[in-house]
């Protein structure tokens, strides 16, 4: 059966697409104007050397870490090639590449894989780079509780989007979304994805593969898990969720270091983001302290420090003192969350990570925390952009060829994408016609006043007015043609339309929205390892991957 991926993959820039925030873009592209916030330049192989070194030289209790994600991985489906990573893990020169994601519906848009197949790429990268054992591990992220951000995919039908949302009523605050467990609900979403899904050869496998996993009864974090350990089979992709009582307990240094000097992670991201906005760049993420939540039996609730020294449930009267909230951690570690800021320390804690596989809006973050990473005595791992991707169907390809347009020209919204096209497509070239007449009037306007004014010196106003009459006059006679010509282009923006709804769902970029099963069905499997072995891990560029 001939491969769904075509080998006509091209890059174009990222800051092309107008979606990306310029620290982002410069970061792929221009290194060496952000490279004081980041560890190293992550294409730089010499960097990457040291990046392994030092992740091979971190303190950590790689047994205890390689026996908690042995448990943790069984219950996900264990295969020989991830088992031996994980026993590689127990090896000090070992070193991982590291990835994670919240645990979205059916595994989120696309991005997830993407992420996902970059980090697998990585690993084989730099074994060879390195000469040491890398392991790829994608930590499960299921301690938010915005149930609503992890709660609706997103599929084409017909050119079409199709939110495919899973609403049971969890409340306000939710707790660590990923430990709810799926109700009887999932059952009409499911049966909501085989209706959107149209009939193909490929359906049946994939169905399967998603009923298996999200099934009543289990918690959303082991489908999101079980989903996409599915999706790479024999990979040896290593999964770690990190709400474990067991990793909690191997983290209590970092989170104690955190609760005797709350503020000063806050002053140092502070002062990073000051320095990133000297630069023109935006600061990602705003700091307080603490950077930790408590798991409450009524939800996850940040931990704030008082005025008066004392930290307080945010949205609760409950406090606690210093004192008081270290003989919790000693006792009850599996209570406490890292926030945004603590998350990554958490991971390079617990993990030998050389390289972490990020997002536009982590790589962001992360020039805000080098000096926290310090504080924490860690070693910044160096941050590989993710793959981003657009896949152009077929029948996408063949409007852009008839229209000679690119993935970049979709930045712009519908009507003026439109409007630019139609104006390209007119038989009359309207601006021309429209450009060589106007001077002629304003010629004529120009000659004729100093006629009239010689015969009344006020009717210079006048001749004046009768321009600016005659300009609006034409302005809409422009407007009124390009209507016409509009309404003649209804199979035009037919097309325009179906290329635009693929290639920016809900004006968002493709791989920010729609789910990868929505290709698996139509395409098979197969794309998965096509994009495995296609993509580039040089990814300095956005790449368009036609199918």
């Amino acid at each position: 059966m001939p491969s769904p991926v075509s080998t006509a993959t091209r890059r174009t820039s990222p800051d092309a697409l107008g979606a990306f925030p310029d620290l982002f873009v410069d970061y792929c592209t221009r290194f060496e104007a952000v490279a004081d916030f980041y560890a190293g330049d992550w294409n730089d192989v010499s960097a990457r050397r040291d990046a392994a070194d030092a992740a091979a030289r971190r303190p950590a209790d790689r047994d205890a870490l390689a026996d908690t994600l042995l448990d943790q991985n069984e219950r996900w489906g264990l295969d020989a090639p991830t088992r031996s990573h994980i026993e590689d893990l127990r090896d000090p020169d070992t070193i991982a590449i590291v990835t994670g994601q919240q645990v979205g519906l059916f595994t989120g848009p696309l991005y997830t894989i993407y992420k996902t197949i970059t980090t697998l790429q990585l690993a084989e990268e730099w074994a060879e780079q390195t000469g040491r054992p890398v392991v790829p591990v994608f930590w499960v992220e299921g301690e938010d509780h915005d149930f609503e951000e992890i709660a609706t995919a997103h599929v084409l039908r017909r050119n079409e989007v199709v939110p495919l949302r899973y609403a049971p009523d969890v409340g306000d605050n939710p707790g660590a979304v990923g430990r709810l467990a799926l109700t009887d609900q999932i059952h009409d979403v499911l049966d909501r994805l085989d209706e959107a899904l149209p009939p193909s050869d490929f359906k049946p496998a994939v169905m399967e593969r998603v009923r298996a996993a999200y099934q009543p009864g289990t918690r959303i974090e082991d489908a999101f898990t079980r989903l996409l350990r599915s999706l790479f089979e024999d990979e040896g992709l290593v999964f770690i969720n990190p709400d474990d009582a067991r990793l909690k307990g191997l983290t209590r240094p970092l989170f104690r270091r955190e609760i005797e000097d709350p503020q000063a992670p806050a002053a140092r991201i502070d002062a990073t983001s000051q320095a990133l906005r000297d630069h023109g760049y935006h600061a990602q993420v705003t700091a307080r302290p603490t950077n930790l939540f408590w798991l409450a039996d009524d939800g996850r609730r940040a931990i704030d420090l008082t005025d008066d020294g004392l930290f307080r449930l945010r949205g609760t009267d409950q406090t606690f003192s210093r004192s008081d909230l270290l003989d919790r951690l000693d006792e009850t570690p599996a209570r406490f969350s890292p926030n945004v800021v603590l998350r990554p320390l958490m991971q390079d804690f617990l993990l030998p990570t050389a390289a972490y596989v990020a997002g536009p809006g982590e790589v962001s973050y992360f020039a805000q925390y080098g000096d926290v990473y310090d504080w924490a005595d860690l070693d910044m791992p160096l941050i590989h952009p993710r793959a981003s991707v657009s896949l152009v169907e077929g029948k996408v390809q063949k409007v852009l060829d008839k229209y000679d347009l690119s993935a970049a020209d979709f930045r712009h919204d519908l009507e003026t994408l439109f409007q630019n096209v139609v104006v390209d497509t007119m038989e009359v070239d309207v601006d021309a016609v429209f450009s060589e007449a106007l001077p002629q009037l304003h010629q004529t306007i120009n000659a004729l006043k100093p006629e009239v004014e010689a015969v009344d010196r006020t009717l210079g106003s006048s001749a004046e007015a009768t321009r600016a009459a005659i300009m609006d006059e034409m302005k809409t006679l422009k407007q009124k043609v390009v209507r016409a010509e509009k309404r003649q282009q209804d199979e035009v923006r037919t097309q325009i339309e179906k290329a635009y709804v693929n290639l920016r769902p809900n004006g968002a970029l493709q791989e920010r929205m729609i789910n990868v099963l929505y290709f698996l069905n139509k395409y098979s499997l197969d794309v998965l390892d096509d994009l495995r072995h296609g993509l580039r891990t040089d990814t300095t560029a956005h790449q368009v991957v036609e199918l």
